[in-house]
């Protein structure tokens, strides 16, 4: 291994360019512009290309305060509208990671991988978290909630 890193050090390789560079040949300037030119194509041809990340961060808005005069009716309104707000976003998020997935499942595909079942484990894997989260939450709804007695 130590043969290895004597071979690419950087001091050799510093060492290797001023020998070539000072080595008498009619070429020498030539390979060494052909050299950067290449060089310099191969990155400008990296940074011309566009890359897709993940999508941006939704954007959060802080409210610092509400109305001391708000109604109860005008307080129900502003939770069913933020209620249905927060379903339509978590449906988008959830359409673009099925996007994602059906992306990789062809990439699968393609390289000759079976992968219905790891799709449908996920799916099932999924399905089973959501169950989780929603009966904590309503198990946190009942203790919040107080239930009138019955008369």
């Amino acid at each position: 291994m130590s043969d290895f890193w004597r071979n690419v050090s950087p001091a050799g390789a510093v060492r290797d360019i001023f020998s070539v560079l000072g080595a008498p040949s009619e070429y020498r300037w030539r390979a060494l512009g052909l050299a950067g030119l290449v060089t310099g194509g191969i990155f400008y041809v990296m940074v011309q290309q566009e890359g897709r990340g993940p999508p941006k961060p939704p954007e959060i808005i802080y409210f610092e305060s509400w109305r001391d005069d708000r109604s109860d009716a005008e307080i129900i309104a502003g939770n069913i509208a933020a209620t249905k707000r927060a379903k339509q976003e978590e449906a988008e998020q959830e359409a673009r990671e099925e996007r994602a997935r059906q992306v990789y499942r062809a990439l699968g595909r393609a390289s000759g991988i079976d992968t219905q079942k790891m799709y449908d484990d996920g799916k099932a894997e999924r399905a089973a978290q959501k169950q989780v989260e929603e009966r904590k939450n309503r198990e946190l709804l009942d203790q919040l909630v107080t239930k009138p007695a019955n008369k």
